[in-house]
C-alpha cells in the first residue's frame, strides 16, 4: 500500500532554530520522494499575518515544485484540542494510502487510524534544568505525554536517542537517529567583513547562558591576557541575556575593543565571518547536535567544542574537546592551537573528511527508508 507523509512544515516559512534542521531535510525529501511515498506539507496558518505572509513568500519561491502537496489548516489552539482528544486532521487523506504524520514542534497528535512521528531534537531542558526557565517537572510531564501519543520518535543524535531512553523512558527500537547534514552556501564568501583587522574567533549560536557563552569569553579573555595572544571575538545570534549584561562582562575581563556581538544576521553574512574565521567555538553545557560544528568543519574552520552532550559525536576528535567546566585548561588548549599551523591545518583535514559522512540527501534516504519499514 502507497504511505502518505504529513509534515508540520511551519518551520518552512520561518529561519533558525529548527528551521535549520526541517528546511532541508523537508527539500531533499521533496527531491527524493518515491512513487511508494507521497509527500504532503501542512502550514498551521491560523489568522497570524505575518505567518500567512511568510507562508505566501515560501508558496512563490517554490511554485515551480510539483512534488509539493500543500494542506492549509486550522488556528493552533483548535487543532490542540482536536489532537487532544484523539481527532486528528479535518482533511480528507489520500484514498488506498497508509498515512503518516510527522510532527516538528510541540504539538502532535493522537495516534490512532494515522500513524504519528515527532522529531525531538533534545532534552537539554532536563539535562541542565538550571539554565531554563519554568519547572523542570512539568516539563517532563509535557515531553512524556507527547510521546506517548507516537508510534515513532526521529531524533538527531545518538546522545539524544540515549536521553530519550534514559529521560522519559521510550521505547528504544521506535527511536530513529537521522542526522543533520551539511548545507553549503549557493553563493560564493565575499572578501573578509574584518579585511585588515586581527583574526578573530566566531561563535555562532544563541548568547545564552546554557551555550556558556560567558565561559567562552571569560576562556578568551585568558588567550588574551594570559597567554598573550592578539586576537578578536565574533558572537553571531540572537542575544537572552542583554546587551548591558555583556559590556559589563567585557569591561571586567578586559575585553574592549576585541568582542564583536553582530546580532541576528543573514545567511550569506554568518556565512562571510565563518569562512575567514581562524577557528570556530562552541562550549555549550549540553547540546542535542551542534549543527556550526559541523557547518565550519565542512568549510575546513578548525573547531573548538565541549565534551558535552552530542557535540563529540560530530567530528570524534577528543583533541578537538574541551571541558566547558576546567576554563584554565580550555584556554591552554585553545592558545596552543591558535598559535600552531601544525594543529589548524590538522584539525581542518580531520573536519573536512568527517564532514563528508552528514549529507542531508542520506539521512532523507534513511527517513524513508524507515517509514516504509512501518508496519
Amino acid at each position: 500500500m502507497q504511505k502518505q507523509l504529513i509534515i508540520d512544515a511551519l518551520p518552512l516559512i520561518f529561519e533558525g532554530g529548527i528551521s535549520n534542521y526541517v528546511k532541508p531535510l523537508v527539500q531533499s525529501l521533496l527531491t527524493q520522494t518515491a512513487t511508494n511515498l507521497q509527500l504532503a506539507l501542512l502550514f498551521r496558518l491560523s489568522f497570524d499575518r505575518v505567518r500567512s505572509q511568510l507562508y505566501k513568500k515560501y508558496l512563490h519561491k517554490e511554485r515551480s515544485n510539483k512534488n509539493i502537496h500543500l494542506i492549509t489548516h486550522w488556528p493552533d489552539r483548535l487543532l490542540d484540542k482536536l489532537w487532544g482528544r484523539g481527532c486528528f486532521l479535518p482533511v480528507s487523506l489520500s484514498r488506498g494510502t497508509d498515512s503518516v504524520f510527522m510532527a516538528t514542534t510541540e504539538m502532535v497528535p493522537k495516534k490512532g487510524h494515522v500513524k504519528v512521528g515527532w522529531i525531538v531534537y533534545d532534552l537539554t531542558p532536563l539535562r541542565i534544568p538550571q539554565y531554563f526557565a519554568g519547572n523542570r517537572n512539568d516539563y517532563y510531564i509535557k515531553m512524556k505525554t507527547l510521546a506517548q501519543r507516537t508510534d515513532f520518535i526521529v531524533t538527531i543524535s545518538n546522545n539524544s536517542k540515549k536521553d530519550l531512553i534514559e529521560l522519559i523512558s521510550y521505547p528504544e527500537d521506535r527511536i530513529y537517529v537521522i542526522y543533520p547534514g551539511v548545507t553549503l552556501p549557493k553563493e560564493p564568501s565575499p572578501a573578509s567583513p574584518r579585511a585588515g583587522q586581527r583574526p578573530y574567533v566566531y561563535y555562532l549560536g544563541s548568547l545564552a547562558l546554557n551555550k556558556n557563552v560567558d565561559g567562552m569569553l571569560r576562556v578568551f579573555s585568558a588567550c588574551v591576557n594570559r597567554h598573550g595572544l592578539d586576537i578578536e571575538m565574533v558572537l553571531t545570534g540572537k542575544d537572552f541575556c542583554g546587551q548591558s549584561f555583556w559590556d559589563q562582562l567585557i569591561r571586567e575581563l578586559n575585553l574592549e575593543g576585541r568582542v564583536h556581538i553582530t546580532g541576528w544576521i543573514p545567511d550569506q553574512e554568518r556565512e562571510n565571518y565563518l569562512n575567514h574565521a581562524k577557528m570556530l567555538w562552541q562550549f555549550s553545557w549540553y547540546e542535542g547536535f551542534g549543527l556550526p560544528v559541523l557547518e565550519a568543519a565542512s568549510r575546513g574552520i578548525p573547531a573548538l567544542y565541549s565534551n558535552r552532550g552530542s557535540l563529540p559525536e560530530i567530528l570524534d576528535n577528543p583533541e578537538q574537546e574541551i571541558d566547558p567546566a576546567n576554563e584554565k585548561e580550555a584556554a591552554e588548549r585553545a592558545a596552543q592551537a591558535l598559535r600552531s599551523q601544525g594543529i589548524l591545518e590538522r584539525w581542518k583535514r580531520i573536519g573536512l573528511e568527517r564532514s563528508l559522512r552528514f549529507s542531508w540527501d542520506t539521512s532523507a534516504r534513511r527517513l524513508m527508508q524507515h517509514l516504509e519499514d512501518l508496519p
